[in-house]
């Protein structure tokens, strides 16, 4: 799988395809689109009486006054995961109830909001449409941060990529129209193409018991949202979905209800499963082997510190010197923090200004794009 270019794209990349930067996450959570109406509604209810009671809300509060998604699902993991309760009304199950619901949300978010037209401007569209279209794709392999499948609807669409190698073993399946056992698919493996997801994607389902991971289509996202969702929280929550609750099970354990694994925007992820520790092996293997690591809307921010970790380590135990590639966006000041992140961290291989410049601050302009790919 070895490949010269890696491209390691953040929220900013997603941006591109019309899905909010993680600051305005809550704020598209707490909303839906015409597809959507009252179909997730219970949940938002949930979360809001959930915010209510622990951090002191109005049930009506706008997105802007909620705590950060990091401090939500903090909060939420170190009371759940060491078996306590956060307040007397929410005990650890229903705080785990809490963590789906907030899961489900997300997942429904992120399909809603990359498939509704209006969410993204014409020209933002075409430029990440020029830039897959120029990406070599014998030669280039993606490392993402986020759970969305932008990379992977961008590539179906505009390069007819079918199969992807997530690096974790991840099984291509798919809903079948009748039952409720997930089928395999057995796709060409010469037609795979690398895409490592670091924190889980929107698109896995996980069997708890036989440890086996599926991928699903990208336009199967709502599906998904609902399968996080058990039939007795459904009913709890008063879904109008409730056959959707939990419906699919695994093509080996039968019985066995699918779910989820993603490391959440806790400060502490959790890591410390199969998928991740096969992935970020294969994702040091592909930084180790590329020539180039172009990045593309990522701030390296301070709390992903076992991904910088994770870049500095093979950075500094490769043979040959790495190329380096930052293309971001934003206001002014946004600009000159992501800046001084990777100066900070790569040092003078960071150049902002004269012939050897590596730093983009106007985004994916086809300039850029030339240069990149």
């Amino acid at each position: 799988m070895k490949r010269s270019r890696v491209y390691v794209v953040g929220a900013g990349f997603s941006l591109y395809s019309g899905l909010p930067l993680q600051t305005d996450f809550t704020e598209a959570l707490l909303g839906t689109t015409a597809e959507t109406l009252g179909t997730f509604e219970p949940l938002v209810n949930h979360l809001r009486s959930f915010v209510h009671d622990v951090f002191d809300h109005n049930q009506s509060a706008h997105a802007r006054f909620w705590p950060e998604l990091e401090d939500l699902f903090t909060n939420i993991d170190q009371a759940a995961n060491t078996g306590h309760h956060l307040g007397p009304e929410h005990s650890p199950s229903r705080l785990r109830t809490t963590r789906r619901v907030l899961l489900a949300r997300i997942v429904a978010m992120l399909q809603e909001r990359i498939t509704e037209p209006a969410s993204v401007g014409a020209s933002s569209s075409k430029r990440l449409d020029e830039f897959f279209a120029a990406v070599d794709l014998k030669q280039s392999a993606f490392i993402s941060m986020n759970w969305d499948t932008v990379v992977e609807r961008r590539l179906s669409e505009n390069r007819n990529v079918r199969n992807f190698d997530y690096g974790c073993g991840a099984i291509p399946a798919r809903f079948p129209p009748a039952g409720h056992v997930v089928e395999q698919l057995y796709l060409s493996t010469a037609s795979r193409f690398p895409l490592i997801k670091m924190h889980g994607s929107s698109n896995w389902l996980y069997c708890d018991n036989c440890r086996r991971l599926y991928w699903f289509s990208t336009r199967d996202g709502l599906r998904i949202a609902k399968q996080l969702i058990s039939p007795a929280e459904g009913r709890d929550l008063g879904v109008s979905w409730l056959s959707d609750c939990g419906k699919w099970h695994c093509s080996e354990c039968i019985t066995v209800r699918l779910t989820t694994r993603v490391a959440t925007f806790s400060y502490l992820k959790a890591l410390d499963f199969p998928m991740f520790e096969r992935s970020w092996l294969a994702a040091e293997a592909l930084l180790n082997d590329a020539d180039e690591w172009v990045f593309i809307g990522y701030s390296l921010p301070a709390a992903d510190y076992e991904f910088k970790h994770l870049l500095k380590r093979v950075q500094l135990s490769r043979k040959s010197r790495v190329r380096f590639s930052v293309v971001t966006g934003g206001g002014d000041d946004a600009v000159l923090r992501t800046y001084r992140n990777y100066q900070g961290f790569f040092g003078r291989d960071i150049r902002r200004s004269g012939d050897s410049t590596n730093f983009f601050p106007s985004g994916l302009t086809q300039t850029v794009i030339k240069k990149i790919t």
